[in-house]
């Protein structure tokens, strides 16, 4: 009698981050013999789309968000058809508050980089403060879909915590597991960053303020290195200039970008907003130093003084000093690449935190069918 497999439907966002650990996470399954994976991408916006059609027709001036939600509850709902074929469900998805019956109804594991009231103490995302009704209702919502949940994956323990303090889900619920990255692929270079010349920061963040890049760029136009390079990939319209070099068309996972890693000596993100940087992470598995701001989950990602630093989030002289210490160092610089590496290897390895998530998925799951004779 053959292995009777496991059914798990994975429901995930495919915004920012979520679409490279989205990738990573399908691509590591196919390692996984006894699971039988179904994938539905839930997305926020669609171009010619009916929500998006209907919004630009009859309300051409208001925010895309409520289109967006309705988008994507649309699709959670269209997805979970199928939810009785499951023998569990993971899913990320941000307007999975509105789903908690079904969640309670099959085993679900909810993967997340931040609380609600995370997102919402950051300034740099943007978000206005609610009114205390709409507060009082996000909260009641996230918090009955973490109680809805068979178990709950945080990618960091400043996540975790705060599903802890904020909506006092039991701790027994919650394991830290972060995405990881391939390390067959995301590999240092051959040959040694000491050597190289002109030296290269390297930054890598879609939401270019948001990621502190302005921030990045204002002391590198001001210190003035005539010895060093700034590269910038960003989708945003930044300024090419003396000794700055940017990348609006990098694909993720691509090798070009690996290449530009590569070709690098520093990678620096001193976000104002951050979860999770999982471009951090991928500097770390190329071999690069690394200076991030205190915010997110960073402390799990950085080790202050080991890899890299941490640095005060908006403080572009102390940014500046950390650049320094470690660019006019060839020998720190060095140690600093090699502890990233090791670092990376030790807790971001993509199939061996991707096999703790299938372990949890196959621990928690309804126990699958007989199979047929």
């Amino acid at each position: 009698m053959s292995p009777v497999p496991y059914r798990i439907g994975f429901v995930m966002d495919q915004i920012a981050g979520h679409v490279t650990n989205y990738r990573n996470l399908r691509s590591a399954s196919s390692q996984e013999p006894d699971i039988v994976a179904s994938w539905h991408e839930i997305h926020y916006y669609k171009a010619g789309g009916n929500f998006e059609r209907v919004r630009e027709r009859f309300a051409p001036k208001a925010s895309s968000y409520v289109s967006g939600v309705m988008r994507g509850a649309w699709e959670v709902k269209h997805a979970l058809r199928d939810k009785d074929n499951w023998d569990a469900i993971f899913t990320n998805a941000s307007v999975g508050v509105f789903f908690s019956p079904a969640f309670r109804h099959v085993p679900t594991m909810i993967d997340f980089d931040s609380t609600p009231v995370q997102i919402d103490r950051m300034e740099a995302y943007g978000s206005s403060k609610d009114a205390k009704l709409v507060a009082d209702l996000k909260w009641h919502l996230s918090r009955r879909l973490m109680r809805s949940a068979t178990l709950l994956q945080a990618w960091s323990n400043w996540a975790r915590q705060s599903a802890i303090d904020d909506y006092m889900v039991d701790p027994e619920k919650i394991i830290v597991n972060p995405p990881g990255v391939d390390l067959s692929f995301w590999t240092p270079a051959t040959e040694e960053p000491a050597v190289r010349q002109p030296r290269r920061i390297l930054f890598v963040g879609g939401d270019f303020r948001r990621k502190g890049g302005h921030l990045l760029l204002e002391w590198f136009q001001a210190r003035r290195a005539e010895s060093w390079e700034l590269h910038i990939v960003t989708g945003e319209n930044v300024e090419q200039q003396d000794g700055v070099f940017v990348y609006r068309d990098m694909k993720p996972n691509s090798e070009r970008l690996l290449r530009l890693f590569r070709d690098c000596d520093l990678f620096v993100l001193p976000s104002l907003g951050e979860c999770f940087g999982i471009a951090t992470v991928e500097a770390m598995a190329a071999g690069l130093p690394v200076i991030a701001s205190d915010v997110g989950g960073t402390a799990d990602i950085v080790d202050h003084g080991r890899n890299g630093f941490i640095v005060a989030a908006g403080d572009v002289a102390g940014l500046g000093r950390a650049i320094e210490t470690i660019m006019v160092d060839p020998e720190l610089r060095v140690q600093l690449a090699f502890r990233s590496r090791s670092i990376a290897q030790e807790r971001f390895d993509l199939n061996a935190n991707a096999r703790k998530t299938f372990a949890h998925l196959r621990r928690i799951a309804r126990r699958p069918r007989a199979a047929e004779a």
